[in-house]
């Protein structure tokens, strides 16, 4: 709590304020020990004086500070209200001669003052404690019914000593103990809730009231034993402890963190005050006490085993929060917190040569299925792979779900060969189709693994290290990697690429290039595919294989395909107006297929540049395909629909079957280079060529073969029936400038290819960075040579 100070002038008049105070109350203490010249009278005056003071300059506190302005206010009226109540009690009935006990007006001042007390102190605790708990008001409870109890016992025993006095009189009398016993146990409850440690504040506080419920006390004791009350020690002790809150109230409270209910020192006053009532009520059985004495012993003792109960609750109700705290809500696995606290006793207990793996995980292409299907189907499939990894565990693995689509898994006594074996069992079993409310599903999944100690001697950086293994499984499209020693550094370049290519959409850093698909039939060159590139500010012109993955991680993969339709389709409208009625094949990620909206977004691109939707090819993979097949076939129905070719990317290299992708819509498959570059010296090669052209012609499909790198090549499949060719052979990928020249070669007027002369007469692009693509242009291709890297997008 922060303080607003006054103005200094008020700030200055309040601490001479206060130094009147102090200087009155060590005068007034010494005078009574020691006899001062020209002091008569006076002294009670001013003794007095100093209550109301105190109480005045608690008033200003709460005036001219913000905040807690109601508790000072009320202990300030409390103040007052008792030093008005000395006054008028020494003024008009001091002096009689009568009854000295007997009730008047000063004991209505006097009583108020400790209601004033108690809810100022409780105001002021409100503030440091994080909440007050049922069981401190059943504490309060027992503490009100123990004193209450101890009271009448005490009671019964002064009217036996004092039989001349009226019950009214010891009535009133007895209040004054209880009150002062209840605000001392208060004060003690508060301390020990803040530790025992509350702040300058408390203290001055704290020990102000004490000393005041002692005085008063004591007060009581002398006058009903007939002794002088004017003790000189007993005046210094009121004095000090009516000062107390005038210098409390004007400290600049240092901040404190918040005060949690827990220790023995909540329970201590109640305890005690059951275990008197437990005597009382014992005593009750031999003596005879009033039957008043014996009910509020018996009431505190039953409320004492309420508040038992209720601590029970508390605590059985903190047990499931603690569990609930380390527990991931949805798939019922370790959270983040329980997995670190497992974690680290783990660190704790391997000594010597003991060692425990960490597997980190990360599903593939959950975000598509999060965005495009919704958060329910993305929440009940992270359910049943949170089952599924628990299946492939060995017993006592402990599994973690550490937030969104990244897993855990703590595999103690463990090396980097056992955490390999388990993480390759981990994928088999996410390797078959998830049915998430009958939809269809398949994800795969990338596993970082980590062993401590060999990769790090704390468990915080071995779980880095693992996040950065999985990193490189995802970028490798490996399934599992183990960390190896310099790869942080490869994490930060791939952290800051992403930031880069996020910066970098709709700035024209994007380029997109084209290549040529001739038919094989007329030798024109009727369509290209668009191939994007990324002009890096500082590391030149990138293939798609070093950032599309990158941009499928991070998600905005659907911005990146955007971009690139946009572009594509901007340049068919130019060569269209040139005269070149070519299509355009551009590619499609998962995220586009899982979107409803996607086909109508296509189609109003189309309308804005003017062209027919047959000017459009979309191209997607095997993969993309079977990732949710009813899904993705209603999209790609409604893009048929709209007259927009639909070509199966790297045909061959996943896991369908024509007969699977006969029940889709599609009119291309794109055979892989792989089949067509080893096809000349291999003849498995060339029958599965064979036999797949075949096979899409007898179910209507179109086939197009990528990577024709040589004649040869190309007269093999002229014979066996191929519609569209591309490759280096063919036409290098390049820009627009450079394609339109090639497309104006393949014009009509060109007639039929010349396998032996048309490699002859391809310029080569001059403007590739040095990729695996220009590696290939630069050096000539073995005919059993496949190329590392596919010209992708």
């Amino acid at each position: 709590m922060t303080a607003s100070l006054p103005p200094p002038c008020r700030f200055r008049l309040i601490r001479i304020a206060q130094l009147v105070l102090i200087v009155a109350t060590v005068y007034l203490s010494v005078s009574a020990f020691v006899t001062v010249p020209h002091i008569g009278n006076e002294t009670g005056s001013l003794r007095y004086g100093v209550a109301l003071g105190s109480g005045l300059i608690c008033l200003a506190r709460a005036v001219l500070i913000r905040g807690e302005r109601l508790p000072w206010a009320l202990l300030g009226t409390g103040l007052i209200s008792y030093g008005g109540a000395t006054i008028y009690y020494n003024a008009a009935v001091a002096g009689r001669q009568d009854d000295d006990l007997g009730p008047s007006l000063a004991d209505l001042g006097w009583l108020l003052f400790y209601p004033a007390c108690y809810v100022a102190v409780i105001l002021l605790l409100r503030r440091r404690v994080l909440r007050l708990h049922t069981s401190v008001w059943m504490d309060a409870l027992v503490g009100l019914l123990g004193v209450a109890a101890l009271t009448s016992g005490i009671g019964v025993a002064m009217a036996n000593a004092y039989p001349r006095y009226s019950a009214w009189t010891m009535t009133v009398n007895l209040i004054y103990p209880l009150a002062d016993l209840l605000l001392i146990l208060l004060i003690v409850t508060v301390f020990s809730l803040l530790g025992w440690h509350p702040g300058r504040v408390w203290w001055l506080l704290g020990i102000g009231l004490v000393g005041f419920a002692i005085a008063d006390s004591l007060l009581l004791v002398i006058v009903t034993t007939d002794k002088d009350p004017g003790s000189g020690l007993l005046g210094t002790l009121w004095l000090f402890s009516v000062l107390m809150p005038a210098l409390a109230a004007w400290l600049r409270p240092r901040w404190h963190p918040p005060a949690k209910m827990s220790g023995w020192g909540v329970i201590a006053v109640p305890l005690v005050l059951t275990v008197i009532a437990l005597g009382l009520l014992v005593l009750g059985a031999t003596v005879q006490l009033p039957k008043v004495t014996v009910g509020l012993a018996a009431a505190t003792v039953l409320t004492a085993l309420a508040r038992a109960a209720f601590t029970f609750i508390e605590v059985q109700q903190l047990a499931e929060s603690k569990v609930l705290a380390r527990t991931d809500e949805l798939t019922g696995l370790a959270n983040r917190r329980g997995f670190i606290e497992r974690l680290t006793k783990a660190e704790q207990r391997a000594t010597g040569v003991g060692t425990f793996a960490l597997l980190l995980l990360d599903l593939d292409r959950f975000k598509e299925i999060n965005d495009s299907l919704g958060h329910q189907v993305g929440d009940a499939l992270l359910a049943q792979v949170g089952t599924r990894i628990s299946d492939a565990l060995r017993p006592g693995d402990l599994h973690a779900r550490l937030g969104g689509d990244e897993f855990a898994v703590l595999l103690e006594h463990a090396d980097i060969e056992a955490a390999k074996r388990v993480a390759d069992r981990v994928l088999a079993v996410l390797g078959d189709p998830f049915d998430v409310g009958g939809v269809t599903l398949h994800v795969g999944a990338s596993i970082g693994a980590a062993v401590y100690p060999d990769h790090a001697e704390d468990a915080h950086i071995l779980l880095q290290r693992a996040d950065v293994a999985m990193y490189a499984a995802k970028s490798g499209r490996t399934g599992v990697e183990s960390y190896r020693p310099g790869s942080d550094v490869n994490s930060l370049v791939r952290l800051d690429m992403i930031e880069s290519l996020r910066a970098a959409l709709g700035t024209g850093q994007l380029e997109v290039h084209y290549q040529v698909k001739v038919d094989l039939d007329s030798g024109q060159a009727n369509a290209v595919e668009a191939l994007v590139r990324w002009r890096h500010p500082s590391r030149g012109l990138l293939g798609p294989e070093e950032f599309v993955p990158l941009a499928e991680q991070a998600g905005f993969i659907r911005m990146l395909t955007i971009e690139v339709l946009e572009t594509a389709l901007g340049q068919c409208r130019q060569w269209h107006s040139a005269g070149f009625d070519v299509a355009v094949a551009v590619n499609l990620s998962a995220s586009d297929l899982l979107d409803r909206g996607f086909p109508e977004q296509v189609s109003g691109m189309l309308s804005g540049f003017g062209l027919s939707p047959t000017a459009l090819e979309l191209e997607i993979t095997e993969t993309t395909l079977m990732l949710d097949r009813v899904r993705t076939a209603a999209v790609l129905g409604e893009l048929r629909d709209l007259g927009i070719g639909i070509a199966v990317d790297d045909y061959g290299t996943g896991y369908s079957s024509l007969a699977r992708l006969w029940e889709l819509p599609v009119d291309v498959l794109k055979l892989d280079k792989s089949f067509i570059q080893r096809m000349e010296v291999d003849g498995r090669a060339e029958a599965i060529v064979r036999s797949t052209v075949g096979l899409a012609h007898a179910l209507g499909l179109r086939i197009v073969v990528e990577g024709v790198e040589t004649a040869g090549a190309m007269r093999m499949l002229r014979d066996f029936g191929c519609d569209l060719a591309q490759g280096y052979f063919l036409g290098h990928p390049g820009p627009s400038e450079q394609v339109t020249e090639q497309l104006r070669r393949r014009a009509p007027s060109a007639g039929m290819i010349d396998p032996e002369t048309i490699g002859r007469t391809e310029e080569c692009p001059g403007d590739l960075s040095p990729t695996m693509e220009s590696a290939v242009l630069n050096a000539p291709v073995a005919p059993d040579r496949t190329p590392a890297v596919k010209s992708w997008r």
